[in-house]
């Protein structure tokens, strides 16, 4: 499966920088998962979890907001 560049932050620390094959967020309208290729976006997310896979297995983080960007083989989401 072809892959993208994620990466999670918080105002004071890196979560997760790496590449990934899928991230499930809770947007701020229902659960979106994003994979490689995906159109540009930008989404507000709710509580809930965020779940992304790389060559490792899942990783899940725990959110109660932020927001979403999408772009050109990158995904950035801020919490």
């Amino acid at each position: 499966m072809k892959t993208f560049h994620l990466t999670i932050a918080s105002l004071d620390k890196s979560v997760f920088d790496g590449f990934v094959t899928r991230v499930t967020v809770p947007g701020s309208e229902g659960e979106m998962t994003i994979l490689a290729d995906h159109v540009p976006l930008i989404s507000r997310l709710s509580a809930g979890t965020i779940t992304c896979t790389d060559a490792a297995g899942d990783h899940t983080f725990a959110v109660t907001h932020g927001v979403l960007e999408v772009g050109a083989s990158r995904a950035t989401i801020l919490i």
